[in-house]
């Protein structure tokens, strides 16, 4: 008899399963086996019997999932089929199950609610305080009914909890609630419950205040696209543009979709998908992305995906997504919750047979009903660092990673793109015979005055430190990914690449052999030329980032033990580099799967690692780490994909405010545990003693709540 393969729920990026399959080990592995490379990683939940997977739309959508596992030999006794029926509950259903039986309330009801709640609670306590009004608060009273009213949600999933016979955080709390509103004490219930309701509501505004930090980063602000139809650009609003169209951007507009470029050439700044400082030049073939800029050119570009569904969207999503992922924090606190919980119960039942006092243990039972300020301990501390992050344009995909940052003693560091910019200084000048250096870069200078590409300016800049500056200017033409060609009256300069003085037949015969050098060390080199004559060439490198060496000193003292540089450099410019910046190690010449064998050595060595990298070649390794940080400086889009956190604005003091926010979110966590845990503690004590009333007792919940979210917020402030 076949056992059926439900899908609970679908999103581009997140694919829900269930079977009964998926409690047993071994078959979850096979299947993983089977969907290697399609999906970034997985979960299961052994209570609902469900298989959680995170898809890599790079290579991957939910229907090829679904294909290949009704496709695997071993498979064949599943069918995967879309069954409503298969929502209704867990075979084995959960309180805290990813799919909820009922619709979600809106965040607005929420606050509507509690407004409402609020309006009872300062009326009531007005009545009594200010104006001496005995307010009722027998079991059918009004503060009854409504306590039972806003009780109304923990009570429904305390029935789904007892129905599938669990003792549940929900269930004790209901119970608790219920015995207080029998009990003569509905007051106290209602204050229960409504600090219950703040909490959780506290909880989710700082979700939602997570997320639109995350949503400011992909706001576009082009509402049009010019569509190319039968040879005629067409503006239409952006919502209507469709996959499959012809999209034409110019000089100084946005690109508001992903796709590839069809015609044209352009110089595209790429800072917000790749921290890249120059503008890279994209033509024909070459992919483009939704939030860049079109700084010169005009290029038309195929969509292949708009909204939601572009690049910078997806990374972001994966970032709010991880607000709903728990960190090992977070995953701990559930677990002491659910031990204050039986913790709770011994209590009393233990007040009650040492006092005889229904009211002590009643008020230690109300104590001890709430541990959701324990919850929140870990929960509200990781979200706000989270939040914190994107605000500082540091992108963490989970609070596990976050965590790892300063739990880690070695950073692993890739070298070039990563501690070195795109920008360019003068490395070298080679002059043809007879041509002194002022002389080339008068003309070059002349070509370059008002250029905006970052070469031009280092040639403009380095022309004005030595006293030469353009007496005149001449016409431009610029030719991007090639050069410039100035113009005035008969004569001619030419400053660009090998390819460029190709095409305008100018020989380099004499100057290759020198240029070849520099080439190979990775350098840029720009040939310069009056006329026919070739004056020489100016090689370039891509400078040290800012405020590298003190990031790898603040590491340092803040304990990290290994700094260790992995590149592909020849051993003595690698080693130059690595002396002169304070590394522990160096490792050079490598490979991608070189990078990737010492980051697997250094995890079996010293434990937690963290590897910064940034471009393609980096990725294998990045993988391989505990943390992958996309220092996003060096292009790679497959870098920021894999990364556990990417850092936008490439900005080398962000890696140890990182470890700064990583470290501070761990210290609240544990400072939460203590507030949260500590009043608990001595409420029991003052209850167990008759010094606490029911009342007093659920003013403690208020108090550790508020205190433990006022603790987080701290992670907020700059």
């Amino acid at each position: 008899m076949s056992t059926p393969l439900y899908v609970k729920s679908q999103t581009p990026f997140r694919l829900r399963l269930k079977s009964a399959v998926f409690t047993q080990e071994a078959f979850v592995q096979e299947v993983m086996g089977a969907l290697e490379g399609m999906v970034l990683s997985h979960r299961v939940n052994a209570k609902c019997a469900s298989l959680i997977l995170h898809i890599d739309q790079t290579r991957s959508n939910a229907e090829q999932i679904l294909r290949t596992l009704e496709g695997m030999d071993s498979l064949l006794f599943l069918s995967a089929t879309h069954n409503p029926d298969a929502l209704n509950r867990c075979s084995s259903s959960c309180a805290v199950c990813a799919t909820r039986h009922h619709a979600p309330v809106a965040f607005k009801r929420r606050l509507v609610e509690f407004g409402l709640l609020s309006v009872c609670a300062v009326g009531w306590f007005v009545a009594e305080h200010v104006f001496g009004v005995l307010i009722v608060a027998s079991p059918f009273s009004l503060v009854a009914v409504v306590s039972i009213f806003a009780a109304l949600p923990l009570l429904k999933e305390a029935y789904e909890d007892i129905k599938a016979r669990r003792f549940s955080l929900q269930s004790f709390m209901s119970v608790t609630l219920l015995a207080a509103i029998f009990g003569g004490e509905a007051m106290a219930a209602f204050e229960i419950i409504y600090i219950l309701r703040g909490g959780m509501l506290l909880e989710e505004w700082t979700a939602e205040r997570s997320k639109r930090e995350i949503h400011k980063l992909v706001e576009l602000d082009v509402k049009n696209a010019y569509v190319l139809v039968d040879g005629l650009e067409l503006e239409v609003a952006l919502n209507e543009v469709r996959e499959g169209d012809t999209v034409v951007v110019r000089s100084g507009e946005k690109i508001p979709v992903d796709g590839v470029v069809v015609f044209g050439v352009a110089e595209v700044d790429e800072a917000l998908i790749n921290g890249r400082s120059e503008p890279a030049v994209r033509e024909e073939g070459d992919a483009v992305f939704a939030n860049t800029l079109v700084e010169k050119g005009r290029i038309g570009i195929r969509v292949n995906a708009m909204g939601q569904n572009t690049y910078i969207s997806r990374i972001l999503a994966k970032v709010e997504a991880s607000l709903a992922q728990k960190s090992p924090s977070e995953v701990a606190a559930d677990k002491l919750a659910s031990r204050l919980l039986r913790l709770g119960t011994v209590l009393t039942a233990g007040t009650f047979l040492l006092t005889g006092s229904a009211l002590r243990a009643f008020s230690v039972m109300i104590v001890m009903s709430c541990p959701c300020a324990t919850v929140l301990a870990a929960s509200t501390a990781i979200s706000a660092g989270i939040a914190r992050g994107a605000r500082e344009n540091i992108l963490i995909k989970g609070g596990q990673y976050l965590e790892k940052v300063s739990q880690s003693k070695v950073f692993c560091f890739d070298k070039t793109g990563t501690l070195t910019t795109g920008k360019p200084v003068v490395s070298a000048v080679h002059l043809a015979k007879g041509v002194d250096e002022a002389t080339l870069f008068a003309y070059a200078g002349l070509a370059e005055y008002r250029n905006t590409h970052p070469i031009a300016k280092a040639i403009v800049a380095y022309a004005k430190s030595i006293d030469v500056a353009p007496e005149s200017y001449w016409h431009c033409d610029v030719f991007p990914g090639l050069g410039v060609k100035a113009s005035h009256d008969a004569s001619r300069v030419y400053v660009g690449n090998e390819k460029f003085f190709a095409q305008h037949k100018l020989s380099l015969r004499t100057l290759k052999s020198h240029a070849k050098a520099h080439l190979e060390a990775g350098e840029t080199v720009v040939y310069v030329a009056s006329d026919k004559e070739v004056l020489g060439f100016v090689a370039f490198t891509h400078e040290v980032r800012e405020g590298t060496k003190e990031m790898l000193e603040g590491l340092r003292a803040r304990g990290v033990e290994h700094l260790i540089l992995l590149t592909g450099d020849a051993p003595s410019v690698a080693e130059t580099f690595a002396k002169t910046y304070g590394f522990d190690g160096v490792y050079a010449d490598l490979m991608p799967q070189n990078k990737a064998d010492i980051i697997q050595t250094l995890k079996d060595k010293y434990g937690n690692v963290v590897m910064v990298g940034d471009g393609v070649n980096d990725t294998l390794a990045m993988s391989k780490a505990d943390v992958a940080i996309a220092f996003a400086c060096g292009g790679s889009e497959v870098a920021i994909e894999v990364a556990n956190i990417a850092i936008t604005d490439s900005n080398p003091a962000d890696i140890v405010k990182l470890y700064d926010l990583s470290h501070k979110s761990l210290n609240v966590v544990n400072q939460n545990y203590w507030i949260g845990t500590g009043t608990n503690l001595a409420g029991v004590g003052l209850a167990a003693a008759g010094l606490l009333s029911p009342v007093a007792a659920g003013a403690i919940h208020l108090g550790h709540t508020v205190g433990i979210m006022a603790n987080s917020s701290k992670i907020a402030l700059r």
